[in-house]
């Protein structure tokens, strides 16, 4: 897809994306994202009108929108930070950077939680193969690993609410990266001390891929990997309504 930036106010923000059929849209925006105005009269106006793909592609186009616009002012809040592909690029670099040493002593919690999140789970009432093992750190504006905060965990009840386990870190100086996987069965060959480095790097290069694809776009060859990234993208089948 193509953007081009067309103007902004103190309310809005207006970006003309160009789709995959070379098709013009006229998007706005308020400041944080979300969707005002989406204008074009090549697909039904309606989403129920719509076939599967071109409401893949309508929703691919908004998605598009906002990273354009997000990069145009890249102080604003226009995207969650971890659905922002230049906040994660950053993740990417902090903890390819980050020395094997301090990585082995701060992650080994995240190894852990991912190989058994029950065991952090006091009287857990629900399947196992649910959780979502979540893992944030904290990086400077050169990009480098500040701080690591600890686990948490979400996952469903019985009675399908959701449940969180831990609190979430937040820190006021620094941006946040934050992992987030389910449980896995690392098999043989694959330790903390063997491995584990490369799964959490190559899952936030898998995160960067499902972030290209949601907008629409073929990601980079860098970011053509194998992995878990994303868990809901336009052009999955979920969400498209």
């Amino acid at each position: 897809m193509e953007t081009e930036f067309v103007d902004y106010d103190d309310e809005e923000i207006a970006i003309l994306v160009t789709d995959e059929r070379e098709l013009n849209h006229q998007i706005a925006m308020d400041w944080s994202g979300a969707i005002t105005y989406h204008g074009t009269d090549e697909y039904p106006h309606e989403p129920e009108d719509r076939t599967d793909d071109e409401q893949r592609i309508m929703s691919q186009v908004e998605e598009r929108a906002r990273y354009a616009a997000q990069q145009e002012f890249p102080e604003a809040d226009i995207l969650d930070p971890m659905w922002n592909i230049d906040h994660v690029e950053r993740g990417i670099e902090a903890l390819s950077n980050y020395p094997i040493e301090d990585f082995r002593r701060v992650f080994r919690e995240y190894y852990d939680a991912l190989r058994a999140p029950w065991d952090f789970i006091e009287e857990p009432a629900h399947d196992p193969e649910d959780e979502l093992v979540l893992y944030p750190f904290a990086i400077t504006e050169d990009n480098r690993i500040a701080e690591v905060g600890d686990v948490c965990i979400v996952y469903d009840q019985t009675d399908g609410t959701e449940e969180i386990v831990g609190e979430m870190a937040t820190w006021e100086e620094y941006d946040r990266i934050v992992c987030i996987l389910p449980s896995l069965d690392f098999g043989e060959g694959v330790t903390f001390e063997e491995g584990f480095h490369e799964i959490v790097l190559g899952h936030l290069m898998a995160v960067v891929r499902d972030l290209y694809l949601h907008m629409g776009e073929s990601p980079p060859d860098e970011f053509n990997v194998e992995g878990i990234g994303k868990f809901d993208i336009h052009g999955d089948g979920i969400g498209e309504t």
